[in-house]
């Protein structure tokens, strides 16, 4: 297995880290801090080296820091990736154009990525560094809506699959374009004939969407079942499936194109009255049953944050196998919600990545066994000291 690991983080402006050089070393790293002091904007900003998206914010501007008084509406995260024979230098730039204040809409933002001094696109970015985010809002891949297990496959599977990240991106054009002419058609400004090129183009990305999908929860599902059954140490019937916005008889491209064909067909009536697109994978869910029954809604709070670390722990075993790497791991504040043994099943698996970064508030919730080995830190008001 390959050795990847982020050596180097470098902030300005982004949250509440106004500056800030941080060496990285491989291993286990523990930041504990209080509530506020900038522990999850460090991890949201090594999230960002993978994904090229603050992940915690609404837009990518928000993560740009409002109070800083050089170079304002401007910041960046510089990340060096080490490798076994060589190194990578990822930076993220971004820049707001305009004022807060110019009335209610928020300044335009400019983001710019380049790999090496390269200029590349986010899809682009694709394989530079993996990584996993672990956080307390990941009980929501259980009980939470279809859109937020949707983005945790889509967020898993960009990093796998440069095409497939260009093909959301046009699809997700594609149903805002096609929306806006379903309207025009109910309120009879324009014809019905003029679906033909959008349902083509809806076709084309969504069948391969679906496809990439359907074959990534069929990976999923023997290692999610193995480790829910370590975690719970327990024979709890569990399944996951993948339940797409198109009928699936058989898993091919070319069988699902004349589905959804079929499916966009027989639905035109009602897409046109509703002015939204009824059928593809924007509507797609992954259905998580225990004991037969939906675990979103009849699963116990400890049951749903067990599924939810589970779904976490395979999605890094995945990009693991598929790429040949180790993700980095980073959990951000998760300890709290887990018992002493689901905290050290968790920590006995995260410890035999390269490298993997916990943030937490009590470092108590640490076993000693698990400090001793660790690098520890202290996050104060965004500044960041070692232990």
């Amino acid at each position: 297995m390959s050795p990847v690991y982020v050596s180097h983080l470098s902030l300005t402006n982004f949250r509440n880290y106004h500056h800030l050089e941080l060496d990285l070393p491989e291993g286990l790293l523990v930041f504990s801090g209080g509530n506020g002091q900038g522990k999850s904007n460090l991890l949201e900003a090594l999230y960002l080296l993978s994904i090229a998206k603050a992940y915690r914010a609404n837009g990518d501007r928000e993560a740009i820091s409002r109070t800083a008084t050089e170079d304002p509406g401007h910041a960046q995260v510089v990340g060096v990736v080490r490798r076994e024979r060589d190194r990578v230098r990822i930076l993220v730039d971004m820049a707001l154009e305009g004022s807060w204040d110019d009335g209610e809409r928020p300044p335009h933002l400019r983001k710019e990525v380049r790999v090496d001094g390269i200029h590349v696109s986010a899809a682009d970015l694709v394989g530079a560094v993996n990584a996993v985010l672990f956080d307390a809002e990941d009980i929501r891949l259980v009980t939470g809506s279809p859109s937020t297990r949707r983005r945790f496959l889509d967020i898993l599977i960009c990093q796998l699959d440069r095409m497939y990240l260009r093909a959301l991106q046009r699809y997700q054009k594609v149903v805002y374009q096609r929306n806006h002419l379903l309207r025009q058609i109910r309120e009879r400004r324009s014809r019905a004939a003029e679906l033909d090129f959008w349902n083509e183009a809806l076709v084309e990305d969504g069948a391969y969407i679906m496809l990439r999908r359907h074959r990534t929860v069929e990976e999923l599902r023997p290692l999610l079942t193995e480790l829910h059954g370590e975690l719970t140490e327990t024979i709890e019937e569990f399944s996951v499936e993948y339940a797409a916005g198109v009928p699936i008889e058989q898993p091919g491209e070319a069988e699902l194109k004349r589905s959804f064909q079929i499916a966009i067909e027989q639905g035109a009536e009602r897409e046109i009255a509703l002015g939204a697109t009824q059928s593809g994978p924007h509507r797609d869910d992954v259905r998580l049953t225990l004991g037969g029954m939906e675990a979103g809604i009849y699963a116990s709070r400890g049951q749903a944050r067990t599924l939810a670390l589970a779904l976490k722990l395979v999605e890094g075993m995945l990009l693991e196998r598929e790429r040949g790497e180790s993700p980095v791991l980073l959990l951000d504040d998760v300890l709290s919600e887990l018992d002493a043994t689901r905290r050290r099943l968790l920590l006995e698996r995260v410890e035999r990545s390269q490298q993997a970064i916990v943030s937490t508030t009590d470092v108590d919730r640490i076993e000693g066994r698990f400090l001793a080995r660790a690098i520890a830190f202290r996050v104060e008001r965004g500044n960041v000291m070692t232990q």
